[in-house]
Formats: C-alpha cells, structure tokens, sequence
C-alpha cells in the first residue's frame, strides 16, 4: 500500500513539473532574437541591426514617421540672392553731395520704422569762399534795390490819383520780382538737401554719420517692406527655363515658400535671373543681398518618398542610409537613392517601399551604436 502510494506521488509531481516550450515553423527568431528579447543596453547585432531599449530610445529623444509613396514636385535647386523689392522699397540717396546733418529726431537706427515722406536727415552742400563772397555780395545790392522799390512804391500809392496806374504795377512787379530774387540767393547761400523716404517699412541699411561727406549719388539708407521677400535665382542651363509652379527656401528649421514672379529676358553674367517672392510674410527677415539656396518646384510630378534632410545618414560603407523601425526595440538600416526636395525634405527614389516607420529624429545616435 505504501508502494502504490509513492509511485502516485511521482507521477503527480512529474505532471505539475514545468514542460519546455518549443516554436512552431515559421516562429523562431534565432539567436539574435533570443538576444534582444533579454534587454540589456544598446548594442549592434552581427546583421548590422540596432538593438534600442525604450528607456535609451527615450533618452536619445527619437522621433520615427510612417511614409507613403505620393506624387511630389521635382525639385531644382539654384544658387539665390534676397533682393530690394522696388513695389515696397527703395534707396535714400543725395543728389548733390555735401556733409550729412541729422534732423531733430537724430540719425534713424536700424529697423527703425519710417513713413513715405518722412525726412531723415538734411545734405548741406559746401561752397567755395570765393563763390559764397560773389553770392553774398549780389543779395546785399539785390535787397538794397528791393529796399528802394518798396520806397518808391509807397510814394506812388500815397500820389495815385496823380499818378497813371500803369506806372504803379510796374513798381509793384518790380517789387515782387526783387523779392524772388532775394529768397532765391538766400536759398542758394547754405543750402541743404532734405533726404525723405519714398517709401513705407524699415531701415535695412544706413551710411549716415552727422559730419560724413558724401559725394553726389551715394546712397544713405535703404528701406525695405519686412513682410516682402523677393528672391532672385540665376539660372546657368543652355536649354529653356522649366516652368515652375512656386519655390522654397530654408528659414531655420522650416521653409519659406515662394511665387514665381518671372524670369529675365536678358543674359547678365552669362546666366539668367528668375524671381521669386513672398508677400505678407510674418517674423521671418532675410537681409538685402544674403545668398541661399532656391529650391524650385517644377509643374511636372513624380512619385517618390518625402523625408527631413536629418533622417539620412551614411554607414560604414559610405552609402546613404536610413533606419527603419523593424521592431518596438530593434532598428533597421536600409540603403536608399535620395536627390534634393528642399531646403529640409530630400526625395526617396528607391530603398523604400512605403508604410515604413522611418527614424527622422535621432538617426546619428542611432548610427554610432556599436
């Protein structure tokens, strides 16, 4: 009885004993697998994969997009210039010359807002000595006639009934004239040049220094319409230029983007120039003459893959290379093709399928786990 017992209690420990668990065909991961399941840090796999726990996936700060194959702009890019728009713009500049002297509100500042019209400082044009003695010597004998017409006229006023009318328009003709003559030789004597704007916007440049001399022509200020940017291109190809639909072009982290305005008729400097603009533009700036990228959106379509610039990277073998999320903790690097978008995105022509979760943040981090 004790026997049967104890040979019962075998079995019964046998059964509740812990069976080992096999995959069925088509589930096994392999050792790499079995590897990653583990946790421990990050590390790459003899496959060139990325294992990435999700506390250093965190830490790294990665950021991963789900792309689609669309229909996407090809893109041409060309070596651009931001230039004064002359629709809301315009140059300050002296017509005579002379030393500049400011107005009671100073010398305008940079970015200082400015209204058409308003005057911003004054030229006074310098004399000979010579020419300034003749100019003072002809407005005392022209001040002392006026003073003798005004004299003879008041004695022909107080005789006109004696006196034929005629006689006393022409003493007051006379009078007036002399009057003109000296305001103008006034004038004339320590003139200066009033310098306005012609326009509405801001002071993107200035030379004015109170004292400086300027010669006949120089420009003083530039103003400029902050919420316009113009963009001119230039365009070096034999053939014709591309119809473009619009343009961009980088502005930090983001685009700007740009009208096709038109391009010149003329060659300068061997190449064309193709305008492009933005109007009603809010806290962006691009100084007057700062050179940038233009990147040109042609009507034509093609199909292909948008991802941020920051997104690829090159292995070891210097090929051009994106990673793509293959699992919750494990990464995957994929050869790609890539051409310039814009001034953030490039274009995936092959390498990539669609639906892939791409790395777009974090992809150099990635690409340094050894």
């Amino acid at each position: 009885m004790l026997k049967k017992n104890f040979i019962l209690s075998v079995v019964a420990f046998g059964l509740l004993a812990p069976l080992p668990l096999y995959a069925g065909p088509g589930h096994d991961h392999g050792d790499e697998a079995a590897v990653a399941s583990t946790g421990g840090g990050p590390k790459r796999l003899a496959t060139g994969e990325v294992f990435l726990p999700k506390p250093a996936q965190r830490q790294l700060d990665l950021r991963t997009q789900i792309v689609q194959v669309k229909p996407q702009a090809k893109v041409i890019e060309m070596n651009g210039q931001v230039a004064l728009d002359p629709q809301s713009g315009g140059v300050v500049q002296t017509s005579l010359g002379g030393f500049f002297v400011p107005s009671s509100n100073g010398v305008p500042k940079l970015g200082e807002p400015v209204t058409k019209g308003q005057i911003l400082g004054f030229i006074q044009t310098p004399q000979a000595p010579l020419e300034k003695s003749a100019q003072l010597a002809q407005l005392s004998q022209l001040k002392s006639e006026l003073a003798l017409a005004k004299q003879r006229l008041d004695r022909l006023t107080l005789l006109a009934d004696t006196v034929p009318k005629k006689e006393i328009q022409a003493t007051q003709a006379q009078v007036h004239s002399l009057g003109e003559q000296v305001s103008a030789v006034s004038g004339g004597i320590g003139s200066r040049e009033e310098l306005r704007s012609l326009s509405n916007g801001v002071v993107a440049s200035t030379a004015a220094i109170a004292g400086k001399v300027f010669s006949e022509g120089d420009v003083l200020f530039e103003i400029v319409n902050p919420k316009v940017v113009r963009i001119e291109a230039t365009w070096f190809e034999p053939n014709a230029v591309p119809q473009f639909s619009s343009a961009q072009i980088p502005a930090g982290e983001k685009t700007l983007k740009l009208n096709y305005v038109g391009a010149a008729s003329s060659v300068k400097n061997q190449s064309l120039s193709l305008v492009f603009e933005a109007r009603d533009v809010e806290s962006i700036r691009f100084p007057t003459g700062q050179l940038l990228k233009v990147y040109g959106e042609l009507v034509d379509q093609i199909d292909g893959i948008a991802i941020p610039s920051a997104a690829v990277v090159k292995n070891a073998a210097n090929q051009t290379i994106v990673w793509v999320k293959k699992e919750p903790e494990l990464f995957e690097p994929k050869v790609v093709l890539t051409e310039p978008l814009n001034g953030v995105e490039v274009l995936v022509r092959s390498g990539l399928t669609g639906d892939e979760r791409v790395v777009i943040q974090g992809s150099t981090l990635i690409n340094q786990v050894r």
